[in-house]
């Protein structure tokens, strides 16, 4: 009997520790769940009234969600990094444009939204895309790790929805946000009272914010998971055959990156970037050593260019208008197939001027050899 008794406890004992377990679970669950809503520090939650809170939101699934609820809004995309951020795309005259830049976009990603707009019915006019270091050497399976870079599968099942949302109930970040939250509320100046309606209207950063470059320590713009990614430039063939199959208007520039970082690029076979991008689409080149990547008073940092940067490339692209000193320099120069070894030339010759070990091109080293000889 005694025994028939202690299984009997046990078993009770094992129920109240599971009903315990469960009330727990569900307390934890009704404050957790509204407070990480409330919270929300990527605007997940607040995509229809995003705040400016200091943390980076999440602009890739924030501005896909503007637009597919507002398919009649826009009838042309600029896609790019955050550095395409910066161009005032109320100044590109032949369509309706919304700047759908978020950091570090890549490709591959501005395919996957391409292609969810058109799959939703929404086929732009016009779209123009700013391609640099970033398109290449970025691999977008690293955003699927990056809470303000993941992209949402528009495409995916119920149950890959709801991961995706499920993945912002996190403690740990959710702490680490509210102390970034509370800094920036402290240090907070209403200095961009345009936020929400910037971001779901034109989507462009703050123009109007003047470029104060911090000279001291600058250094290129780096991440040590940066690597040449030959599958980015198939991403980029998959863009110009769905504009081609939907008859899309696609323009293509590459981005005035900041000299030191363009520095570390082309040692990392940026060259051979431009060189191949222009065997799948003509380009706009605003990359290299020229009078605005080397003036530092152009940029906010190494990597992001100022508004003023961004109405040349306008300029150029949309106006025909170019500077010939600048264009001398491959900055505005319009590349082909047929004349990419020029701009190549034009490159690597700057290069060699600023005795740069371009290890990717041999030619480029015994040429700087040559010249120390003579």
């Amino acid at each position: 009997m005694r025994g028939l008794y202690r299984r009997v406890e046990k078993k009770i004992m094992y129920k109240k520790f599971i009903i315990k377990c469960i009330a727990f679970a569900l307390i934890l669950s009704i404050i957790f769940v509204p407070f990480s809503v409330f919270v929300d520090p990527f605007n997940i939650f607040h995509v229809n009234a995003p705040r400016n809170n200091g943390v980076e939101p999440n602009k890739n699934y924030m501005k896909m969600h503007n637009v597919i609820k507002h398919p009649e809004k826009y009838d042309s995309f600029l896609f790019g990094s955050s550095r395409v951020g910066f161009i005032d795309v109320d100044k590109m005259k032949d369509g309706k444009y919304y700047d759908m830049m978020y950091s570090e976009g890549t490709p591959a990603e501005h395919y996957d939204n391409i292609k969810d707009m058109i799959d939703r019915g929404i086929i732009p006019k016009n779209i123009t895309v700013g391609f640099d270091d970033i398109s290449y050497f970025v691999d977008p399976e690293f955003h699927h790790y990056q809470l303000y870079r993941l992209p949402f599968p528009w495409h995916g099942t119920l149950s890959d929805k709801a991961g995706f949302y499920l993945r912002y109930f996190d403690l740990i970040t959710l702490s680490q946000s509210i102390e970034v939250m509370k800094e920036h509320e402290e240090k907070r100046k209403d200095n961009d009272p345009d936020y929400l309606m910037r971001l779901l209207d034109t989507g462009t950063e703050n123009l109007d914010i003047p470029p104060e470059f911090n000279y001291d320590d600058a250094k290129a713009w780096w991440s040590d998971y940066y690597y040449p990614r030959e599958q980015s430039l198939e991403d980029i063939r998959k863009i110009v055959e769905l504009c081609d199959e939907y008859d899309i208007n696609l323009r293509v520039f590459t981005n005035p990156v900041n000299a030191l970082t363009y520095a570390k690029d082309i040692d990392n076979g940026y060259l051979v970037f431009l060189e191949e991008l222009a065997e799948i689409t003509p380009y706009w080149n605003f990359s290299g050593f020229n009078d605005i990547t080397l003036d530092y008073s152009n940029y906010y940092e190494t990597s992001h260019f100022c508004p003023a940067v961004g109405d040349k490339i306008i300029d150029t692209v949309y106006n025909g208008k170019t500077d010939e000193r600048l264009l001398s320099e491959g900055f505005g120069m319009y590349v082909t197939e047929d004349n990419v070894s020029e701009l190549i030339t034009i490159l690597k010759d700057q290069a060699i001027n600023y005795d740069l070990p371009v290890n990717t091109y041999p030619d480029t080293i015994n040429r700087v050899e040559e010249e120390n000889e003579k």
